[in-house]
């Protein structure tokens, strides 16, 4: 099942990945700062889901949009994308370890002593 997750999430990241980069080569999408904030909450929210592979996720949201525009443009201004992407994975999945502890903790609670 974990191994299923996994494979989800990676497509889902690939495919976000290549969807931003049609949004962004889009010659009538002049905003930014709704792509960037887009970037952020995608790779945040799939790398709660699976927070041992927020690198990867990164990756996969933010590298396609660097890539074509160095290659269509030699435009590495792009890398920002990249970066928004790491940060985002990366923050989700702190929150995704967060929230997965604090379950842990209640289902303790919950059970009570000796059980």
């Amino acid at each position: 099942m974990s191994n299923a997750i996994t494979a989800a999430v990676l497509v889902a990241a690939i495919a976000m990945g290549l969807w931003l980069v049609g949004v962004e080569a889009n010659p009538r999408f002049d905003d930014m700062g709704i792509l960037a904030g887009i970037i952020v909450l995608t790779s945040g929210a799939l790398s709660a889901i699976r927070p041992r592979a927020a690198l990867i996720i990164g990756a996969l949201v933010g590298l396609p949009i660097p890539i074509v525009e160095a290659i269509r443009f030699e435009n590495y201004a792009a890398l920002a994308a990249l970066m928004f992407a790491l940060a985002g994975a990366f923050a989700g999945a702190y929150v995704g370890i967060v929230v997965r502890r604090s379950i842990q903790v209640d289902e303790r609670i919950a059970r009570g002593p000796g059980g």
